[in-house]
């Protein structure tokens, strides 16, 4: 209820909390009328400015001076009303009303002129600069097309005040007039520093982006064009302001041949066809609009169906015609009002343009300029560039024994320094020998996540002789410690690698007969070290015992039982509560918080993994009670990420994202640069995905990779694009899939991924390649797959791609090369066997050939079914595994299909009663199958051979079959048939 002062001033701060649109424009204004029952005139004025703060960003300019009117009559009556906030929001809104005069062709010209006149005497009156209203002149006569370059250089060529629009903004407006000028190289000049965030605002760089699409595809600068397109479209889809640029991103689908794309944005827009309150951005949004559908057109496509204004439907010829009356009217009103043809010639010469490609430009999402840099750390950050190795290295030092995430950057830096060509190692006392150092950036390496077992185990092993020869004998030991747990396969590591060094292997054998002896006499050893005051002995100690730690997890809790429904509840923890205890213990009496918390955390995780939630959840308060009393608030960064690893592995989503969310504002309020929030960040798309929300997903996936940018982690910023691309297909959106896996294999950090990944990466573009049926493309990328696997001890990757590869060539029409495909495969089969690939390919390869290529093709096909067969034979021969419950099922019904493409269906039913036999010997496991045979049978009898009666008794007693054997979805399929045959009989 709005019935006190008190309720209205709550109700209008929830209010400037909400994102700017129709909402929010709506209790605006309700919140006005309520503020007007109370005889208070600071409340009216709050309620008035906030209400035109959101028809400035609604779209609805033409209501503004209206408003404004009542502010400024408001404030002559009340000046005592306005505080300092509400002085400056009325006097910057003078430029508001500029800005909606001139975007409303109803008003004339001398109005917005007087306008002008009114904004000049005011500020002069009121002391402040006429920069913004010589800008504001500009912008008229930049839509007149009178007197442009005089304008431009009274606005331009003065001082910034403290009315003018913030500098990014300003940038903008400065690039887009020599773009007019057909300038591009001076515009994109102009626009640098806010595409690489020197200058940036609510609005920038999105909106920029928009207007620098076109200049970039006209530079040349194809990739940057494509990744402002995908980047700039995420921020204005929806936005009822950003009609403009909503229209500037159809343009682009028009001129590089992505029409579907454009489609997919108008549909996504569709309330901006209903939305009237700003007439020039929705001119330039019909603009882009008819730029789009026009090429629609063009190319044979006007019987379309396309998204157009609501309560009518659509094609693109005839929206294209509602389209282009109306855009010629309300330019030609713009003009009348103007007296020039400027905003009509703008507009024509949009409408000109023409593709700018032969083929369809592929988008992506790689970010061509370096992201803006996070804010300030509150805590300690990097040295500068002048400090010297020795002190970048004693602080590297210093924030390593804190945990802080700027020690990974400036150990990097200090690497990058120390590998340079001509580099001096310095005589410091302080800082060491060389070798020292090299030593620390060995374990510094050893210390990133996500690498190989092998890279993991060849930094320890270097740092351990280096240390061992500089006389660092506690810090050997250390590492020789870690590389003696490291699991034998890769683990997946996806928060802070301090809290759970190294991992944990498969297999509970491996973990009981595990270096138990080799670590209890490395504890020994350094234990002495200790107490010969050696260097580090203390952090190394720390070291073993973790190593320690973690080994008596792997013993309590083996890696092989770590998955979701594995009944782990109840395990006995006492080897990992001892050896956490220890380390916990010594981290007390050394006064190390950070190892303390980490050791809070590997026995939370032990604690969760065996069903003890809340020791877990204990476990985790005392490390953030630890961590607010040493006070390294970094730290929580982690702690939250491993909650929220936690609450996804239980299924506990809302839980797992809360804690997600609550990790990324920590890493905000720290300025964290690191790596740690970028995976915190990707835990939150994985939450999106286990919920099936995979827009949100997507989202967080994109944001993951914009934060590794900021961290400089170019593989790891690739390999959530990569993700991003699995996550759309997963959707159904193969289009966008496709551009943003292809974008992905060009950038940078492609190359530095492991080639596993890259593999990966290619592989899930292939996929989605065929499955937007361009199988030539799909083809080209699994053979890309196909070499990158040639090499890997694993062959029957390379077995399975290859078949792939085969069946694309074969589906893009490429019949020599897929017939040299498929003998490359089944030589990889020979040498590597894959029989479920190999099997498959050969089946897809006949129906394929029967499906396209008909009779003429039959001793080809029916040749696969052959070599299909044979390999089934092998692979019994040789003991080999075949995913398929019954070979002999799957060939019989998959030659039957074939024999069916090949007008064959007597044989074809003789083969599928062969099918169904074999299902049936199968067992229950062969009973869906069976009924798919059966279903397929039907279809030859009642379709093919004209034997109907027979048709309806094979499924009357398949359907009682099914619902005996309690497959009521098989039954209802069946069902369905046997209804649609006995329509036809």
């Amino acid at each position: 209820m709005l019935d006190t002062i008190d309720a209205v001033r709550a109700a209008l701060r929830a209010n400037d909390e909400q994102p700017h649109g129709r909402q929010r424009t709506v209790t605006a204004e309700e919140l006005v009328d309520a503020a007007e029952q109370f005889d208070e005139p600071e409340l009216l004025a709050y309620a008035l400015l906030d209400l035109m703060e959101a028809y400035e960003n609604d779209a609805e300019r033409r209501k503004l001076p209206v408003v404004f009117a009542r502010i400024v009559t408001l404030r002559k009556k009340h000046p005592d009303a306005f505080d300092g906030w509400a002085q400056r929001a009325t006097d910057w809104r003078y430029k508001w009303v500029a800005h909606a005069l001139r975007s409303v062709p109803d008003v004339p010209l001398e109005a917005v002129r007087r306008w002008h006149g009114e904004l000049r005497e005011y500020y002069r009156t009121a002391g402040h600069d006429l920069q913004p209203y010589y800008g504001e002149q500009y912008h008229l006569a930049a839509l007149t097309g009178q007197d442009v370059e005089q304008a431009f250089d009274l606005w331009a060529g003065r001082r910034r005040s403290s009315f003018s629009d913030c500098q990014a903004c300003e940038l903008r407006a400065q690039a887009r007039h020599f773009v007019r000028l057909g300038d591009d190289r001076r515009a994109l000049g102009v626009w640098q520093s806010v595409f690489d965030g020197r200058h940036s605002c609510a609005e920038e760089p999105h909106v920029s982006r928009a207007h620098a699409l076109l200049p970039l595809l006209r530079s040349g600068r194809v990739d940057d064009a494509r990744s402002f397109h995908l980047t700039g479209y995420r921020w204005a889809r929806g936005r009822s302001r950003a009609a403009e640029e909503i229209g500037l991103h159809l343009e682009f689908c028009a001129l590089t041949g992505n029409e579907p794309r454009g489609l997919e944005i108008l549909a996504d827009n569709r309330d901006l066809f209903g939305q009237h309150g700003d007439p020039l951005a929705r001119l330039h949004f019909l603009t882009g609009a008819q730029q789009l559908l026009a090429r629609l057109a063009a190319t044979g496509h006007g019987d379309l169906p396309v998204a157009g204004p609501p309560g009518a439907s659509w094609t693109v010829d005839a929206l294209l015609a509602e389209l282009r009356t109306e855009g010629d009217a309300l330019a030609a009103r713009f003009d009348e009002r103007g007296g020039t043809t400027a905003v009509g010639d703008a507009r024509r010469e949009r409408l000109a343009r023409t593709p700018l490609f032969a083929e369809p430009l592929a988008l992506g999402l790689r970010a061509a300029t370096p992201a803006p840099a996070p804010a300030a750390a509150a805590q300690p950050a990097a040295p500068a560039g002048s400090e010297s190795v020795a002190e970048l290295v004693v602080r590297a030092r210093e924030l390593h024994d804190l945990r802080h995430p700027e020690a990974v950057a400036l150990w990097r830096r200090i690497e990058a320094l120390a590998t340079a060509d001509g580099y001096r190692h310095p005589d410091d006392p302080e800082l060491g020998p060389l070798d020292l150092l090299r030593a620390e950036l060995a374990e510094q390496r050893a210390r990133r996540d996500g690498l190989p077992d092998r890279e993991l185990a060849a930094h320890l092993t270097e740092a351990a002789e280096l240390y061992q020869q500089v006389g660092r004998v506690a810090q050997a030991i250390g590492c020789r410690a870690l590389a003696l747990v490291l699991p034998e396969q890769d683990a997946d590591a996806d928060t802070d690698t301090d809290a759970d060094t190294g991992g944990e292997t498969d297999g509970e054998t491996d973990a009981v007969t595990g270096p138990t002896a080799e670590l209890d006499a490395y504890e020994q050893q350094v234990r002495e070290l200790v107490e010969a005051e050696a260097p580090r002995a203390g952090d190394a100690l720390l070291t073993v015992l973790h190593a320690k730690a973690v080994f008596a997890i792997r013993q309590d809790v083996p890696e092989n039982h770590r998955r979701l429904g594995d009944d782990l509840d109840g395990r006995d923890l006492t080897r990992t509560e001892a050896a956490i205890a220890r380390l916990c213990e010594e981290a007390v009496r050394q006064d190390d918080a950070p190892t303390e918390v980490n050791a809070h955390q590997l026995l939370a995780r032990a604690h969760f993994l065996t069903g003890r939630k809340e020791a877990a959840v204990e476990l985790i308060e005392r490390a953030e009670r630890r961590i607010e009393a040493a006070e390294i608030p970094w730290k929580l960064v982690a702690v939250h990420g491993w909650q929220g690893e936690f609450a996804l592995q239980q299924e506990e989503f809302g839980r797992a994202e809360e804690l997600a969310q609550r990790g990324l504002k920590v890493a905000a309020q720290y300025g964290d640069r690191s790596a740690v929030p970028a995976r915190v960040q990707m835990l939150l798309a994985r939450v999106h995905l286990a919920r099936g929300e995979h827009e949100s997903a997507a989202r967080a996936f994109t944001e993951a990779a914009a934060r590794f940018d900021h961290a400089g982690e170019a593989d790891e910023a690739a390999s959530a694009r990569g993700r991003l691309g699995q996550t759309l297909a997963e959707t159904g959106r193969f289009a966008d899939a496709a551009a943003v896996l292809e974008a992905v294999r060009l950038e940078p950090g492609f190359a530095a991924l492991d080639v596993r990944e890259q593999a990966q990466i290619r592989l899930d573009l292939a996929r989605t390649l065929r499955e937007l049926d361009e199988h030539r493309a799909a083809a080209e990328e699994f053979l890309h797959v196909a070499d990158l696997a040639a090499g890997w001890e694993d062959g029957q990757v390379h077995t399975a791609v290859a078949c792939e590869a085969a069946v694309a060539l074969a589906r893009a029409g490429q019949w020599p090369a897929a017939d040299l495909a498929r003998q490359r495969a089944l030589d990889s089969h020979r040498a590597a066997p894959h029989a479920d690939a190999a099997f498959d390919m050969l089946l897809r390869l006949a129906r394929v050939t029967a499906d396209t290529r008909g009779p003429d093709a039959r001793d080809e096909a029916l040749a696969r079914l052959d070599e299909a067969a044979e390999v089934v034979e092998h692979a019994r021969r040789e003991g080999l595994e075949l995913g398929s419950g019954s070979p002999d099922g799957t060939l019989h019904d998959t030659r039957g299909r074939t024999l069916v493409g090949l007008g064959r269906p007597e044989e074809a039913l003789a083969e599928m009663e062969l099918a169904i036999a074999a299902f049936g010997a199968l067992g229950p496991e062969g009973n869906l199958a069976r009924a798919e045979s059966i279903r397929y049978a039907a279809l030859i009898e009642g379709n093919r051979l004209d034997r109907t009666q027979d048709a309806l008794t094979r499924l009357e007693a398949a359907i009682a079959w099914c619902r005996e054997i309690g497959e009521p979805q098989a039954a209802e399929v069946l069902d369905d048939l046997r209804t649609h045959l006995r329509r036809q009989h």
